[in-house]
């Protein structure tokens, strides 16, 4: 269902209007939000920007400031501790593991920021996550039982799905950036934690093949869901998902203005990326719920430019996590992840079982969500990036550094002396030695791709069709 678009006479070509439902009647209920009105001299082609003549709401309250987020680790941490299963819990310890190692949200919560100005009286789903991964990392070598506070109002004590619980998780985070019960307007929102870590914006355009007219409609995302029936790879995946849709016949456009049926041609693109890229490959059938095992090739390295809006350079993210489902069908599985630690070394987290691996192994297993990271402009330019690389063949057997899995008494933990003696005498890479500079690195005050908390939800923008006089000389 398209989004409702309007044109008003002498307005400016840009106007922003909030996502009508199809029931309305007419246009004379909408109500405008907000426009702007573009220089006299500046002409909106399908090359400009449009995020360019946005400024700040007047009322915006910046909830989290964006410069506090390092998108590397602020200390070359090894990996932390295990997960104790309390039945039917793997798809939760394998996404609390993959939010674990996610660096931006892992260097907020150790700094323990949030939980000394929270002063919520109720649950907080930040303070839980942040105590949880402070004991995770804190504790290499032990087994830990993860809160039940994090599954409250999820868990039925059943096999559940990783991914839902995964989301779950983010939003209730999301929500505890919200300072008290107060609705705030999409600007804020787009400031918290959550929404600059893991946010970004889609750009779907419709095109009017008659009058060239253009419409722009911005969604929020979290997580990009992938359909991977039709791809071999996720690139492949990728290029489906973007590629341009033309309407025509029972399924054409009603353009706004034209004031008629016409062919139009549609295309989504991604406006605004996120700094965490979660991508979902969809493995199980809508119509039949059944499993697709296919393989799905997915790069350690992934350039995201071909799938933006605007060609600005390279786009580079690197794979940290990867979030597998085991079985063969959605109601009996097994959950495990990849992660890569702070030290630069892979893991793998089954449960309370952490054996090391290399990336070979990690590209090989069978993804059901896999996690990128931006690539910083130091690493960048610390030398050429394999972007879009096969999985390369397997290496050695994992080597485990963990311990297995044994009965546990509530509360208790296993203690593993000989990964403590490990990762104390970890030494500093220069890998790592870079992390550690890029907090004091100096930021460019230019290239800022600072749009997130500039786009309210759900807006479309109109651009005028630069035909509109010669239509009128036709009437």
């Amino acid at each position: 269902m398209e989004a409702a678009s309007l044109h008003w006479g002498g307005e400016s070509p840009l106007n922003v209007f909030p996502k009508l439902k199809p029931s309305q009647p007419n246009s004379a209920d909408v109500k405008v939000h907000w426009s702007l009105r573009l220089p006299e001299t500046s002409s909106l082609s399908s090359k400009t920007d449009p995020d360019l003549y946005y400024k700040e709401v007047p009322g915006t309250k910046q909830l989290a400031p964006s410069h506090k987020f390092l998108l590397t680790w602020k200390r070359p941490y090894g990996v932390g501790a295990g997960l104790w299963n309390m039945g039917n819990t793997c798809y939760m310890n394998a996404a609390l593991q993959c939010l674990t190692y996610t660096p931006p949200l892992a260097n907020y919560m150790l700094s323990q920021e949030h939980s000394q100005a929270c002063h919520r009286q109720e649950f907080c789903m930040l303070c839980t996550v942040q105590a949880h991964i402070t004991q995770v990392l804190h504790h290499p070598g032990h087994v830990i039982k993860p809160s039940h506070a994090l599954a409250a109002g999820f868990h039925t004590y059943k096999q559940e799905d990783a991914h839902e619980f995964l989301m779950f998780t983010v939003d209730a985070m999301k929500k505890a950036c919200l300072p008290g019960h107060k609705p705030l307007g999409g600007h804020s929102e787009d400031t918290t934690l959550i929404r600059q870590i893991f946010g970004g914006y889609w750009r779907s355009q419709i095109k009017c093949l008659h009058c060239h007219g253009i419409s722009d409609t911005f969604d929020p995302y979290l997580d990009i869901a992938l359909d991977i029936e039709a791809a071999q790879s996720v690139n492949q995946a990728l290029d489906h998902l973007v590629k341009p849709e033309h309407l025509d016949g029972e399924n054409a456009y009603h353009c706004s203005s034209c004031l008629k049926m016409v062919s139009a041609s549609k295309s989504l693109n991604l406006h605004t990326s996120s700094k965490v890229l979660m991508l979902v490959l969809k493995r199980f059938s809508d119509f039949t719920g059944n499993k697709i095992a296919k393989e799905v090739r997915y790069p350690e390295c992934l350039d995201m430019q071909p799938y933006m809006s605007q060609m600005r350079g390279p786009l580079v993210y690197v794979l940290y996590a990867v979030l597998v489902h085991a079985g063969r069908s959605c109601q009996s599985a097994h959950y495990f992840c990849c992660v890569k630690a702070g030290n630069g070394q892979w893991y793998k987290m089954d449960d309370a079982k952490v054996t090391a691996c290399d990336i070979s192994s990690v590209l090989s297993q069978p993804a059901y969500v896999l996690f990128y990271i931006q690539k910083t402009e130091l690493e960048r330019d610390s030398g050429p990036a394999s972007v879009g690389q096969e999985p390369r063949a397997l290496g050695a057997e994992d080597t485990d550094m963990g311990a297995t899995q044994g009965k546990l008494e509530r509360g208790s933990c296993i203690k593993v002396s000989e990964l403590e003696e490990h990762f104390e005498k970890t030494t500093l890479s220069l890998d790592q030695w870079k992390c550690l500079q890029e907090e004091n690195r100096p930021k460019s005050e230019f290239n800022i791709r600072k749009i997130e908390s500039t786009l309210p939800s759900n807006v479309v923008v109109i651009h005028q069709s630069k035909y509109k006089s010669e239509m009128k000389n036709d009437n």
